[in-house]
């Protein structure tokens, strides 16, 4: 990340235009793509324009720009919503001291705000480790495996062998129980919960890796969220697999390619000009895209860690002619706290454009929003689709994925 110097950023902040919040625009729209568009023709406002760089990590442009709304607007609608954007973008990039100071200044502003107060005390734990930092990256090309219909890749973890999920749908990176005793990893306990697709929650407790590396991507001060050997996914994986690679370490990667053959490829070449470019944005820790289908284009969560792809009720709201050839069946979903039936219309198949034509077949509709992000996104995109895609290359840094032909 490029620091630009205090007197280069206040100059910066100077030119900036007024800010008024009387009538506050917060933003509080999950269409980045959409928002993007309206912020490039001008009118909106400079929390809109530091939401939108903060979303498709322009980092240096988004801390300029909503530093100058909470210097200009202190305490305001404005100011909190500042605060919540930069430290879901702190977040993500494993910067915990700063994401923390984020929601305690959004505390400060609100005691109340029942989500913050949630998570306040995996942030005040994370707070404690020293920040995550790339201690060097080269380019490098690994064998993949697939196991429990998920990506592994090879890591070394303190000095210790093993492969670990490629997983963009967690916002932190995991581990069993049985990975941490086995890495002789120290737990620190939290009061915070997290949900997953079954809505079951389960307590959080926390352990740091020193020294992770990835092919030739050396990784210090890593968190882990830690899980018991029987949550999904670890509970039907051997020892030395039972870890997830989160958002911020993929992050840290760059850009990866997903090649033919099990490659995976780190800080891969340029694509061929041919590849068909996919956006992708972030809504907080979640990395989002588009999919077509008949024409109509909507937003998924992108999730490599999902194995099947589920839609959902704004999937069955954009396509009632479809849902019409389906059938009603409940649907048991699997996650970290355990299990839930909920019900569901299956569809005999969907084909989407995702930089080509992939297939799902059969189709699960959730008729109530249980994936993160479900209340907007229209599914959660898995690895069932995204696998048709390969070769693919996901890139973090221009924020978009690229779709080779085959």
């Amino acid at each position: 990340m490029r620091v630009l110097p205090i007197g280069v950023v206040l100059f910066a902040a100077a030119c900036l235009p007024a800010l008024a919040d009387s009538q506050p625009d917060l933003c509080e729209t999950h269409d980045w793509f959409q928002l993007r568009e309206r912020v490039a023709a001008g009118g909106t406002s400079l929390l809109c324009q530091g939401a939108v760089d903060a979303s498709f990590e322009k980092r240096t442009e988004a801390e300029r720009e909503l530093n100058a709304v909470m210097r200009e607007l202190p305490n305001s609608a404005s100011s909190y919503r500042a605060h919540e954007i930069l430290g879901a973008m702190y977040f993500r990039e494993g910067r915990y001291k700063r994401a923390a100071a984020a929601l305690d200044r959004m505390l400060e502003d609100r005691p109340d705000a029942e989500d913050a107060k949630a998570v306040h005390s995996l942030f005040a734990v994370l707070a404690r480790y020293p920040e995550m930092t790339v201690a060097s990256s080269k380019p490098s090309t690994l064998r993949s495996e697939m196991l429990e219909r998920s990506l592994f890749v090879p890591v070394t973890a303190d000095g210790v062998a093993g492969a670990y999920i490629v997983d963009s749908g967690a916002n932190l990176s995991m581990m069993s129980e049985s990975e941490a005793r086995r890495l002789g990893l120290k737990l620190e306990e939290t009061s915070t919960k997290v949900a997953d697709i079954s809505l079951t929650g389960s307590a959080v407790r926390v352990a740091e890796v020193a020294d992770l590396w990835i092919g030739k991507t050396h990784l210090k001060h890593v968190a882990f969220i830690v899980s018991p050997d029987t949550s999904m996914p670890f509970a039907d994986l051997p020892e030395g697999r039972r870890g997830v690679l989160g958002i911020p370490v993929l992050l840290a990667l760059g850009s990866f390619r997903l090649g033919k053959e099990n490659r995976f490829e780190i800080q891969p070449g340029t694509p061929p000009a041919s590849a068909k470019v996919v956006p992708l944005a972030f809504d907080g820790a979640t990395p989002v895209t588009q999919m077509s289908l008949n024409g109509r284009t909507l937003n998924y969560v992108f999730d490599t860690g999902a194995d099947p792809t589920y839609l959902g009720p704004i999937f069955a709201a954009a396509y009632p002619d479809l849902m019409l050839a389906g059938v009603k069946k409940d649907r048991t979903l699997k996650g970290i706290g355990g299990s839930t039936n909920r019900e569901a219309v299956v569809l005999p198949s969907a084909r989407f454009t995702l930089g080509r034509v992939v297939e799902l077949m059969p189709a699960t509709v959730l008729l109530k929003a249980t994936f993160p992000g479900g209340d907007w996104a229209a599914g959660n995109l898995g690895f069932d689709l995204i696998s048709q895609t390969i070769p693919l290359t996901i890139d973090f840094r221009a924020m978009q994925l690229s779709v080779e032909d085959r």
